[in-house]
């Protein structure tokens, strides 16, 4: 986002920021190659995944690549050497924070359970704000922007981008049709809405059908999930945590920062 808005503004894109912005790309498409074999999702991008179509080896291997050319891709990117230090070690972190965060959701995958919403959002923020995160801090530290309120305002902002862009997917993914098979369990903020606000028989009906799915339980709860205003909820807590991000840029004083950070939430998440 920041190479498009000094493109935007007719800048000169600087050779550390172009290699930055690569390492951030080469580590995200790495975490969806990854995720991908982690979850079983057989698409990506319109067209089978890389583990679906060359394999497994060859696709964790392709993974571990490009993280390697994340890396080094921050090593060499010009930036003096305190600096490439504080660089790489901002991307560690982001990449362990991440790892963590995805392990939350593999040990609810090896055994689902139901679990209420706040628990949904606090395994969306560990596993996806860290991806925002280490993009974000890149930048403002090959900006020479190390203050405090900076680094609060992008761990708050991350946070609150993470979880919306989860429930936005989620949200997306309640008009996809369901996948051949149907039955995967996955965490989703719809479901744990919808069990929570079923009661009797049907809460049961819906504990079974999302962690425990059987031939058209993907149907199933997706209808009782536009029946019961899980839609409307889903999208208020989708503008709560927008909006969050925004007020957390209070504390940033740079204006120029300030704008681009806003213009990030409006390109992620666009308003309906």
């Amino acid at each position: 986002a920041a190479w498009r808005a000094l493109q935007d503004n007719g800048q000169t894109v600087p050779p550390a920021v172009r290699s930055l912005a690569l390492a951030v790309e080469c580590f995200h498409k790495a975490s969806l190659i990854h995720d991908d074999i982690e979850d079983g999702d057989p698409m990506r991008y319109g067209r089978p995944a890389v583990h679906m179509e060359h394999g497994v080896p060859i696709a964790i291997n392709v993974g571990d690549a490009l993280v390697g050319e994340g890396y080094r891709r921050i090593a060499e990117c010009g930036a003096p050497p305190d600096r490439i230090a504080a660089l790489l070690s901002a991307a560690t972190e982001g990449h362990r924070a991440l790892c963590a965060g995805q392990g939350e959701e593999l040990a609810w995958l090896r055994a689902p359970k139901p679990i209420e919403p706040r628990q949904v959002l606090d395994i969306f923020r560990l596993k996806t704000a860290p991806a925002f995160e280490v993009a974000l801090r890149l930048g403002t530290l090959a900006a020479g922007e190390r203050s405090p309120a900076v680094e609060a305002a992008v761990r708050e902002y991350s946070a609150a981008l993470g979880i919306a862009y989860q429930i936005r997917d989620d949200l997306d993914d309640l008009d996809e049709p369901p996948a051949d098979g149907d039955s995967a369990p996955r965490l989703s903020i719809l479901s744990a809405l919808a069990w929570e606000t079923a009661a009797g028989p049907q809460k049961d009906r819906v504990a079974q059908d999302w962690c425990c799915p059987r031939e058209g339980a993907a149907a199933r709860i997706a209808e009782f999930i536009r029946c019961a205003g899980i839609v409307e909820r889903a999208r208020l807590l989708l503008d709560h945590h927008r909006n969050a991000a925004i007020r957390s840029l209070e504390q940033v004083h740079n204006v120029h920062l300030k704008s681009l950070l806003r213009r990030i939430v409006g390109r992620i998440l666009p308003r309906p």
